[in-house]
Formats: C-alpha cells, structure tokens, sequence
C-alpha cells in the first residue's frame, strides 16, 4: 500500500445532496443488549473511515453515522463509530457508577449527528467480511430486539463496469465504476493505489479501495474522511440473544420498521386501547 500516513482528512465544498435521512420513531435498542464481552477475532492493517449521508462534509453533525472499515487480510469488520464511542461512554459509567439505581441510554449519539436518538438499520448493523462471506449482526430497536439476529452471504456481489473518469479523494487518485445491484443504480470511487477490494457497506469486489460510493439518486452516500494504516483489533460482540435468519426475513423487517414503527412493534394508544400507527416515508438502500 502507498501513501498510508496518518489519517487523511477531506476539505470540500458543502453541498447540499437529497440524501435519506433518519425516519420514523424507532428508538435505539437498549445498551445492555450491545454491552456484552467482546473477543478479538483479527487484526487490520487498515482503517477506513466513512462519512454517512452528509450534507457537508466538514460537519459531523450533519452525518446519519460515521462508519469504520477495518480490513485485514483474514478478517475485515464494517462498523458504527458514533455508536462505538456511544458504548464506551456508557461502560465509562458503569465502572464509575457499579451502584448506580439506572443507567445512561444514548449518551453521546443525543449530541452527534442528525436524530442521534433515533435507530437505524445503517447505524445498528455490523458486518464481517472472511473467507469470501459477509455475515450481518442486525440489532433491532426498542421492544423489538427479540428478532435481533444475522445471516451471511457471499461477499462482493455487485458486478462493475469500470470507466475512464478520474477525481482525487483524500489524496488518492480514484476511477470510476457503476453498477446495477438489488434496484439501484451505483456510482463508485476506487483508488488502485489500495489494492484492498473493499469499501463501506457490502461494496466491493473492484481493483482498489472504494472511497466514495452513492446511489445515482444520491439518496445513500459514503465517502471516506479518513484513512489510515497500522495494526488494528477486529473484535467481535457475544451477540447474545440472536438468531440465525435471512436476509430477505431481516431486510423486510427492517422496512417495516423504518415505515411504521409503531404498527410493526405493536404499540397500543392508552387512551382508545387500539393499535398505534403512523406511517412515515422511507426508501431502503436495497429495494430488492
């Protein structure tokens, strides 16, 4: 690899992009059910980090996440760094406070990010990449983390079609490609100076280290903001409590919640005693 020194941060212009925000009124799952042990599983020779839907990049208060991409040669984990430092902050607590009568919930995401209360499946997913299979850990929300649960499936599905245009980001020298892939059209960024076949989300499978990556409606966009090499811990959550399931099983549960999350968790109004509903608008990353 090339270039690696540090952390690479981008300085852009603020442009404002119709990205997919948080909907509806999921709340986060409790953080006992993300508290347990962890186990180092790997290392990574390189951390990537991904601004999530931003409408200026300089600004992490407009992001939707920040996200982490930890690559290795043997294992690699995509995960939410606003979370992350979220649970850390709440560990912090409980070894201060072993007595303490309640615990903190959201700490940090309440002040970080746009509707840092507020689940999402982008934000609430961790994704491991070994032996050619990604493999989702799916945590649900509030009165719903019974059907926490994850699935895998064969990594780098997307089929590329590689094109001439060129841009720097980060400092890196990228090339376009464009994809179709579950009902999306798909505009990437890679950069063969990384020859690591990743990117954030589920991408990858081009020459190179994807460092942007959006929809051609721009309604989901990653783009690398920081870039560095070293050794770094892949650990992996005990995920008590989940199931193995499906992709399909846990991508329309995801929906429905984000499209009704009241209805789909079984609210019931005090007053009338009659299922709760309230449909908000909502499109997935994957419709398909």
């Amino acid at each position: 690899m090339k270039r690696i020194f540090g952390i690479a941060i981008l300085a852009c212009i603020s442009i404002e992009l119709p990205a997919q925000q948080k909907q509806g009124y999921a709340f986060p799952p409790s953080y006992k059910s993300r508290s347990k042990g962890t186990t180092v599983i790997g290392h990574a020779q390189l951390e990537v980090i991904y601004a999530l839907n931003a409408t200026d990049i300089n600004d992490q208060q407009t992001y939707i996440d920040l996200h982490v991409l930890r690559a290795g040669e043997q294992v690699s984990k995509h995960y939410s760094r606003f979370l992350e430092l979220n649970d850390s902050l709440c560990d912090d607590f409980n070894r201060k406070n072993p007595h303490a009568l309640s615990r903190p919930w959201v700490t940090y995401l309440r002040t970080i990010g746009r509707r840092g209360d507020i689940w999402s499946e982008y934000q609430y997913t961790e994704i491991f990449t070994e032996n050619g299979q990604q493999t989702f850990y799916a945590w649900m929300p509030r009165y719903l983390e019974k059907y926490n649960g994850y699935y895998t499936e064969p990594a780098c599905q997307q089929k590329w079609t590689l094109h001439a245009d060129q841009k720097n980001i980060i400092g890196y020298q990228c090339q376009r490609a464009t994809c179709h892939w579950r009902g999306r059209d798909f505009e990437a960024w890679f950069t063969p100076e990384i020859p690591v076949r990743l990117g954030p989300w589920s991408f990858g499978g081009l020459p190179g280290l994807i460092l942007k990556i959006n929809d051609t409606e721009r309604l989901y966009t990653w783009e690398a903001v920081g870039l560095r090499s070293g050794k770094f811990p892949v650990t992996k959550n005990a995920y008590e409590g989940f199931h193995s399931s499906s992709r399909d099983k846990i991508h329309k549960l995801q929906i429905a919640i984000n499209r009704d999350y009241l209805k789909t968790s079984g609210a019931v109004d005090r007053k009338t005693g009659m299922r709760s509903s309230k449909e908000t608008p909502y499109q997935p990353l994957e419709k398909e």
